[in-house]
């Protein structure tokens, strides 16, 4: 991972932990309150950020850190804590440290599609959905 790439986590490290903290003055009823328009409620927001980091994480270094989060509602405190975990482990596979090989499987898909090709295997490289539809009030889920 180059440095400009490693500030980038480092700060989004920061922002979702000061996010969650400022969440943890909120009561159950303003954090599951959904409104037309949005990623449905600010815990599934703050959840689906922090699922993600650990699904690049995996992507980029061929290793998870966590079980997949269970179904229902998630503790902030357990959000935060998954982040605090994962945020130093980005400074471990920085700059100088060597991907590993694709080792098949992750998340449907081999790591080599994951970073933009199957480069020798004569298929397209598989896209990664987006997530800014997630915003269009079209394709928010409904309240």
């Amino acid at each position: 991972m180059n440095g400009a790439l490693l500030e980038l986590y480092r700060h989004k490290t920061w922002a979702t932990l000061r996010l969650i903290e400022y969440c943890k003055g909120l009561d159950g009823e303003d954090l599951d309150a959904t409104m037309p328009g949005t990623f449905g409620s600010i815990r599934d927001t703050l959840r689906h950020l922090v699922d993600a980091d650990d699904g690049y994480f995996a992507d980029v270094t061929g290793e998870r850190l966590s079980e997949p989060l269970a179904d229902g509602p998630v503790a902030m405190d357990e959000l935060a804590e998954r982040v605090r975990r994962l945020g130093p482990r980005w400074e471990v596979s920085g700059p100088g440290r060597r991907r590993p090989e694709p080792r098949g499987d992750i998340r449907g898909r081999r790591l080599a599609d994951a970073a933009g090709g199957a480069h020798g295997t004569g298929h397209p490289p598989r896209r990664r959905p987006s997530h800014a539809h997630s915003f269009h009030p079209r394709c928010a889920r409904p309240a």
